[in-house]
């Protein structure tokens, strides 16, 4: 019984963590005016996220989260706001064009560009790589590279959405943001430590 309510703590200790880091992403993309603070606000909760799940769940949110915004906000702003236009522009093409050739082109589009999408973040959270270019083609390349890991992270995305939704949608609200973020960092940090595992190996080959 004594340990069945310390894992419930537990979970409810995660649960509120959370809903106060979705509460920051809300407030920091809300005062970067949407579209401007929503890259450097989801760098700084992919960020605290990767140290939730390489073990440091003690890590001090408001000013981590705080330290993060700032130090990425240049490039992280500047790769949202990207990533924001091309997505509203892939979206109004889609639904506005009527040439199938078109259509099929535009979705092979949207498809690299939600496999980018899926990575250029925690790319910014777990690499330090200079260059804008570098990271969006990286996004693309470790993507492709590791479709399987891609396809299933998408599918979760869906799942997890649908199940939210249809039971408890008030959690959208409180916690949406931070919970999906949560599954995006988990999937692509598992994708992080293979690359890395692999060429570690590889180094030890040559060695």
């Amino acid at each position: 019984m004594v340990r069945f309510v310390e894992n419930m703590n537990k979970w409810c200790m995660r649960l509120l963590r959370l809903v106060y880091l979705n509460l920051l992403w809300t407030v920091a993309t809300i005062l970067g005016l949407g579209f401007i603070g929503v890259g450097p606000a989801t760098v700084a909760m992919l960020s605290i996220l990767r140290q939730w799940i390489r073990g440091n769940e003690e890590v001090a949110i408001f000013s981590t989260f705080v330290r993060y915004f700032r130090e990425s906000f240049k490039e992280a702003a500047i790769i949202g706001g990207l990533y924001s236009l091309v997505g509203y522009v892939l979206y109004v093409d889609i639904v506005n064009v009527s040439s199938w050739y078109v259509r099929v082109v535009t979705l092979i589009g949207a498809f690299l560009y939600l496999i980018s999408l899926a990575y250029i973040f925690p790319l910014l959270a777990h690499y330090d790589w200079k260059g804008i270019g570098l990271k969006v083609k990286m996004s693309i390349v470790i993507g492709f590279s590791y479709l399987q890991y891609t396809l299933v992270l998408f599918v979760a995305i869906v799942v997890l959405f649908a199940l939210i939704l249809g039971l408890y949608p008030g959690i959208l609200t409180f916690a949406g943001a931070s919970i999906m973020g949560y599954l995006v960092m988990w999937m692509t940090h598992q994708v992080f430590s293979k690359i890395e595992r692999e060429v570690l190996v590889k180094e030890e080959d040559m060695a």
